[in-house]
């Protein structure tokens, strides 16, 4: 590095803007005297955070108005660069000599230099952008000619936003709810509930699914410890199963809630309305067993006391 040349070029060098720049990292590399510069384009490319092209660019003007000299040919074996040497008659103080008649001195246009990425140590020059096209760290927006392509805003979960329904699906999810046996999540469930929206006659038949499905082997094993949410019941349209037979009681009918729903239906009595009843619109399971009683006495059963 020469501090002495670096000055001259700060004090002295005909032009401005990004070839000073390289005419300082010239300077870097310099003995005194101006000789032995050799680095690689690409190293002045990082020094001077411009792309390759702009930095050939320049080195070729240098070396046409006659301020750089060329004086080794890279062979193009890897490690061999370039050579120069800055202009004697410069160094010594002086002006650089007029080039001789026919060297064509093509000036540089005057479109700003490369736009470079920082990453640390290497500084990787971006490509220039495509027409109407602004690059943005949410994504990529294009102009009327274009198209509009946002990626993600980020990693987390996406959250269903799907618009409950303007009508439909808003009654009925306490009549079902009351007669499902799992009563866990109930906000989960209603959510469920108001976006799947069924009509009347669909939720008659999820309340004859439901009245059939509790007396089932399944969810009245262990206190109905397999019965799933309400919520989950819905998400996979459990309605739709084919109905399974139920087993028998054992004992008596009368002495299990399982025994006497099966008997009214055997008997074409509609089931229990437990909704209605926790409405205060309806009778209590006693007074259902009741009837149901009196009804298989009625069809000649012998019913125990």
């Amino acid at each position: 590095m020469s501090i002495k040349v670096m000055s001259m070029v700060f004090d002295r060098y005909p032009s401005g803007g990004m070839e000073r720049l390289l005419a300082l990292a010239m300077a870097d590399h310099a003995s005194d005297d101006g000789r032995r510069i050799w680095p690689s384009v690409d190293e002045l490319a990082r020094k001077t955070m411009q792309s390759r092209s702009s930095v050939q660019r320049q080195i070729r003007r240098m070396v046409a108005t006659g301020w750089l000299i060329q004086v080794k040919t890279a062979t193009g074996r890897p490690g061999v660069t370039n050579e120069y040497r800055i202009c004697p008659e410069w160094i010594e103080g002086g002006e650089v000599p007029a080039p001789e008649t026919g060297v064509n001195l093509t000036p540089l246009g005057d479109e700003p230099p490369a736009e470079v990425i920082h990453t640390g140590v290497n500084l990787t020059p971006l490509e220039k952008p495509e027409r109407g096209v602004t690059t943005a760290e949410r994504g990529v927006t294009r102009d009327e000619r274009g198209v509009t392509a946002m990626t993600p805003e980020s990693s987390e979960p996406s959250m269903n936003h799907t618009p409950l329904p303007p009508g439909g699906g808003t009654t009925g999810f306490d009549e079902l709810f009351s007669i499902y046996p799992n009563h866990d999540n109930r906000m989960k469930a209603q959510r469920r509930y108001l976006r799947l929206a069924p009509t009347t006659a669909l939720q008659q038949t999820m309340r004859s699914a439901i009245e059939a499905q509790r007396l089932s082997k399944r969810w009245t094993k262990d206190g109905g410890e397999f019965v799933p949410e309400f919520a989950t019941w819905l998400r996979n349209e459990r309605w739709r199963d084919e109905p399974r037979a139920v087993a028998p009681a054992a004992g008596p009918w009368h002495e299990t809630r399982r025994g006497i729903d099966a008997k009214a239906r055997e008997l074409g009595i509609a089931a229990w309305d437990e909704a209605a009843f926790n409405l205060g619109g309806g009778p209590s399971y006693p007074a259902f067993t009741e009837r149901v009683r009196r009804a298989a006495a009625a069809a000649g059963e012998a019913v125990c006391a």
